[in-house]
């Protein structure tokens, strides 16, 4: 048995030169290099039996590479030293284990390859989704993504853009503008068609999921699961690609594109049911699909934009860069090391990125700081008049028009109850920042 040692100390090489090294967990991938990346070192990615993918430095992958459960720390040292050039003794060798790769997770227990009781959980990253809840297992994903996987073979991409476009001018061609004042007025007089577009935007989410699965799959990685949860306030679809890590800049940007493009083939579809028709629900779910689209590409916030740009430049998470970065802007500062690891170019993107954040994120927090004692007794009021037609409509058992006023209260709520979230939460990160920093400044002045 080693000695004992502290905590961020190398043990004496005597001490644990002949111990055997501990195994990887059962389940654990090593990927490789992480391809495209934006730093000036490409890092080498791991994935954790639970699917948590780890950016290691190569000299901790090649470590981790080395965890057999049968060498000794010795040997694991000779190892290293000759794959990366560099002379490490045993007690280095078992500080890198039992003090970087240990902590991370994937170092065994025993020889059977146990993972230890407690395997640390991802940090709870800012504007996330919350709340997951898987409904579609990952065997039923598999034959999802199998089945859409030829709708991106390259002609059929080619067609289907193609047909898009044609159909989008003939819609604007045909009079559209006209139609959509004349069928918000249907709408309006039909409640009941209102459901009807919501279920079509719902089936839409769950196709524009399985777009991003089916390029996942195209590409040769592995989906997982897919499900629900809650981002900021609303309920959102999400699908499990966490290992399209493992493809190149091209094939996490398909993965990332995959539900935009599949959104282009649920429109297409509106489209040709609507041409024949001339339903107006289908109309107004087709042009609030569009604008779905549309805002699904914004990098402000964790939509597919926000990962187009991320695989775009290299970096996994941006908004992990943006304290960093602001830091780094400060007159007289050095840049920070997270910042000085990036390749220029990457630097000066993601730069420009926290500088359009911020105001972005500032104008919502204080647009409704300032409106919300005007707005608040207004929205009040408009949702006891809305609470008193549910009442109504279920007293002449309209149970459409109930639907329909229940969904309009949601509305109502929901925009103010996730800005104040977000408030939250961005406040509570940015008090535990200051106590950190607190604490640091305390162990650096004894």
């Amino acid at each position: 048995m080693a000695a004992p040692h502290q905590a961020g100390s190398h043990p004496a090489d005597e001490d644990v030169a002949h111990l055997p090294v501990p195994a990887l967990v059962a389940g654990t991938e090593l990927i490789g290099r992480y391809q495209g990346s934006g730093h000036r070192e490409a890092p080498y990615l791991v994935r954790r039996r639970d699917g948590q993918i780890l950016q290691l430095s190569h000299l901790l992958y090649l470590a981790a590479a080395g965890l057999d459960g049968r060498r000794s720390f010795a040997e694991l040292a000779a190892r290293l030293s000759g794959e990366s050039a560099r002379t490490l003794t045993a007690g280095q060798a078992f500080f890198l284990v039992e003090n970087r790769l240990r902590p991370a997770g994937i170092v065994a227990v025993s020889e059977s390859g146990a993972p230890p009781e407690k395997v640390p959980k991802s940090r709870d990253r800012l504007l996330a989704l919350k709340f997951r809840v898987a409904l579609v297992p990952e065997h039923t994903v598999a034959v999802i993504a199998r089945i859409f996987r030829p709708l991106f073979w390259p002609p059929v991409v080619i067609a289907v853009l193609a047909a898009f476009v044609f159909a989008d001018v003939w819609l604007a061609v045909n009079g559209g503008a006209e139609q959509v004042v004349a069928g918000a007025k249907e709408l309006l007089n039909r409640p009941e068609q209102m459901l009807l577009v919501l279920g079509v935007l719902i089936v839409s989410g769950m196709f524009h999921e399985c777009g991003h699965v089916a390029a996942c799959r195209y590409g040769g990685a592995r989906p997982g699961a897919m499900g629900v949860g809650i981002y900021l306030v609303w309920p959102a679809m999400y699908s499990t690609v966490t290992d399209s890590y493992r493809l190149s800049r091209g094939g996490r940007l398909r993965t990332d594109l995959g539900g935009i493009y599949f959104n282009v083939i649920a429109m297409l579809v509106m489209i040709a049911a609507y041409a024949p028709t001339g339903s107006a629900w289908l109309l107004a779910a087709f042009l609030a699909w569009q604008a779905t689209t549309f805002w699904q590409l914004l990098p402000s916030v964790r939509f597919d934009g926000y990962y187009i740009l991320s695989d775009l430049v290299g970096v996994p998470d941006l908004f992990d860069r943006m304290g960093p970065v602001l830091r780094s802007l400060l007159p007289g500062r050095r840049p920070h090391p997270r910042v000085q690891e990036l390749k220029p170019w990457v630097r000066r993107v993601i730069t420009v990125w926290v500088v359009l954040v911020i105001p972005f994120m500032a104008y919502w927090i204080i647009a409704f700081l300032l409106l919300a004692p005007h707005v608040l007794p207004t929205v009040w009021q408009a949702l006891a008049l809305q609470w008193d037609a549910v009442g109504a409509s279920l007293q002449t058992g309209d149970a459409a028009a109930a639907a329909v006023g229940v969904l309009r209260l949601a509305l109502l709520v929901l925009p103010w109850a996730g800005l104040a979230l977000v408030l939250t939460n961005l406040t509570r990160q940015l008090v535990r920042a200051l106590r950190r920093r607190r604490a640091r400044r305390a162990l650096e002045s004894r």
